[in-house]
């Protein structure tokens, strides 16, 4: 696919112009996560560009044509908060309507496969075919990069799926499973710029070279949004927690991938979104029941 066809191309008004401000900055980096995290298209007004004569700047500015995925990290917690609101709509619609509790935790997932395309959830599948099956790196990597799916990660995804609605299921109402899965959301997408940063990409192309390394302290700052919309949507402790099991989850898929395959590809990251997302929903729905709730 040509830089002129891919979806993580910006419109050529963007292309051509310098940024004009912070703001547009953040305009710019959001509307590149969004599409590459979502498969939902934004209005066209979102990112009409602009009169002509308002366009300043040199033909050979640096701020020209498209900005590397690394540089948007900031935005991810954000993009994240939009499919939680989402997610955690259809699950409070569903609850309304009548649907087991479990039930209406499947449509909020369904609604999230959809919403991004399963992206997270093919990384998981690839990464539990590669890590399972392969005996080495190249084995691993060879077999994540196969379009097929096999048996691990069939697995892999109706466990975890399963895993995630029962947890949904169990918490004592809709409206605390919908702002978990708000807070799940943000927090497992705002821990995945910390593995870009903190491993090396495992191969030489794909989306872990070509996306670029995000700064460390872009990573961090990302991380630092997603806490704080963390504790926003949950409270102070309940967040304290997401936020502790989310880092752990990523943690956890960061040093297993560094020791099978040595670094991260774009499956190590859906697959380390999908576990810390997860763990939040099991760690919240255990914890509003027998500490937090009232």
């Amino acid at each position: 696919m040509s830089q002129k066809e891919s979806p993580l191309s910006l419109d050529p008004a963007h292309q051509s112009r310098p940024v004009l401000s912070a703001l547009r900055r953040w305009m710019d980096r959001f509307t590149l996560a969004w599409l590459f995290l979502t498969r939902v298209p934004l209005p066209k007004w979102w990112n009409a560009p602009l009169p002509i004569e308002e366009i300043e700047g040199e033909p050979d500015d640096k701020a020209k044509g498209m900005i590397p995925l690394a540089d948007t990290v900031r935005t991810w917690p954000l993009v994240g908060l939009f499919i939680g609101a989402l997610t955690g709509l259809a699950l409070w619609a569903g609850a309304k309507l009548g649907l087991h509790p479990i039930a209406a935790g499947f449509v909020a997932l369904m609604v999230g496969a959809v919403l991004t395309g399963a992206l997270h959830e093919d990384g998981l599948a690839d990464v539990a075919d590669g890590f399972g099956g392969g005996a080495s790196k190249a084995k691993k990597l060879a077999i994540m990069k196969d379009s097929h799916i096999g048996t691990y990660g069939v697995l892999a995804l109706l466990l975890v799926t399963g895993f995630k609605a029962t947890c949904l299921g169990g918490f004592n109402g809709p409206g605390l499973a919908a702002g978990a899965l708000v807070g799940a959301h943000v927090l497992s997408r705002a821990m995945m710029p910390l593995l870009m940063a903190f491993l090396p990409p495992a191969r030489s192309s794909g989306l872990g070279r070509g996306a670029g390394a995000p700064s460390r302290d872009d990573a961090v700052v990302s991380a630092i949004i997603g806490v704080l919309l963390g504790l926003l949507v949950l409270g102070l402790e309940p967040g304290a927690l997401a936020a502790v099991l989310a880092l752990s989850g990523a943690a956890f898929v960061a040093w297993l991938a560094h020791r099978q395959i040595g670094g991260y590809t774009g499956d190590v990251l859906g697959a380390a979104q999908q576990v810390a997302e997860a763990l939040i929903l099991a760690g919240m729905a255990g914890a509003f029941r027998t500490v937090f709730y009232i």
